[in-house]
């Protein structure tokens, strides 16, 4: 990465119509290589889709500026609130890489922390997340980012945050995956697996299982993006696995390489 560009690419923005982060279009990861022609192209972020208008789930940054927070909330029943902080895979304005957990707190401030807060579904809900609580909290300074769901690797250790980030990624199922990450020396590791049998035989992965494999590649930094049918990378514009729908999903950010 001292040569290549990590960019994040989608129409995202914050809409007074649809008072939220996200975008009326989606594209495929063929549309998304035609408008920018990076080599490598990866699908983003979790979204989903309400009255006209696609809303971002995760964040995204681009260019020093915080285009979309990671989702701020999570709830069952609409009674009962969690406040998860979640995962994000940043380039830092120093250059450095890092993989962190995130929450824009009541201050509008965006925070990211050294560990996430210690929700859990089957537990009662904790305070949302501030400059306070979490421990270690710092405003994020990041110029690129892309956020996920599991953060896989913080500084070298495998950490699996699935249970804390809350949102339903089928963690523990063998799913299609995609996930990013960064080694010491600086290489970026793009990863995606099959999964649902498209190829006879292929399940696909666990979380835990994609943490080990992005770590014996040597990665000490991971985050788990959108997968399921979202999950497909192109190389100089080519499929390198058959996605789970049968064809590419339209999805509302990628990841690109340059």
């Amino acid at each position: 990465m001292s040569k290549a560009k990590f960019e994040v690419l989608g129409d995202i923005a914050f809409s007074q119509e649809a008072n939220g982060y996200g975008s009326k279009s989606i594209h495929t990861p063929s549309e998304f290589y035609e408008s920018s022609k990076a080599p490598v192209i990866i699908n983003g972020g979790l979204f989903f889709y309400s009255a006209g208008f696609y809303y971002s789930q995760n964040l995204v940054i681009r260019e020093g500026q915080l285009l979309a927070p990671n989702q701020n909330y999570y709830s069952k029943d609409w009674v009962t609130m969690w406040y998860p902080t979640l995962g994000a895979f940043c380039q830092m304005k120093d250059g450095t890489f890092q993989t962190t957990w995130t929450y824009q707190a009541s201050d509008r401030i965006n925070y990211g922390y050294p560990a996430p807060a210690d929700n859990d579904i089957n537990k009662d809900p904790l305070q949302a997340p501030s400059s306070t609580f979490p421990n270690g909290a710092k405003a994020l300074e990041a110029t690129t980012g892309i956020g996920g769901v599991t953060v896989l690797l913080r500084a070298g250790d495998i950490k699996n945050t699935y249970v804390e980030e809350m949102l339903d990624i089928s963690a523990a199922s063998n799913q299609p995956r995609t996930a990013i990450g960064i080694t010491t020396d600086k290489k970026m590791i793009i990863f995606v697996c099959e999964g649902r049998n498209m190829t006879e035989g292929v399940a696909g992965l666990t979380t835990a299982n994609v943490a080990k494999v992005m770590k014996d590649l040597g990665c000490t930094e991971a985050l788990n993006l959108d997968g399921g049918g979202s999950s497909c990378m192109l190389v100089n514009g080519k499929e390198t696995i058959k996605g789970s729908d049968g064809k590419q999903r339209k999805v509302l950010t990628a990841v690109g390489i340059k």
